[in-house]
């Protein structure tokens, strides 16, 4: 095998902020069934380095910013594991919005978990 798909990233972007919330308490699933509020993705963009090659290890760097009371970006690096190498790095806007798909502000107790702006 040669090269890992260019769309594979964005999976790894959705594992890596997926997991960012899960290490500070917060599945998805909770943010939709506790807190009443759906985070879709509103915008992405990525920025190719080097290539995976199939097989590679990588691992995934995952920070967050709020642009405003509804709006947040996880911001990515992806690096190869072994040699550190910088393969990516993207971004992924979210909104938070209600069950209807209407905005709303990002819930308290999301917002204890998101930090300050």
């Amino acid at each position: 095998m040669g090269f890992a798909h260019h769309t594979a990233f964005f999976v790894w972007f959705e594992v890596g902020r997926t997991e960012w919330l899960r290490e500070r308490g917060l599945a998805y699933r909770d943010i939709e069934e506790r807190l009443g509020v759906r985070l879709p993705l509103v915008a992405a963009q990525v920025r190719y380095r080097r290539p995976a090659r199939y097989d590679d290890l990588i691992v995934v760097e995952t920070r967050f910013r709020r642009l405003s009371p509804v709006r947040f970006r996880f911001s990515y690096v992806v690096r190869q594991a072994e040699s550190g190498a910088r393969l990516a790095e993207g971004e992924t806007d979210h909104a938070a919005v209600d069950r209807r798909g209407r905005p709303r502000r990002i819930p308290r107790e999301l917002e204890e978990v998101l930090g300050p702006w």
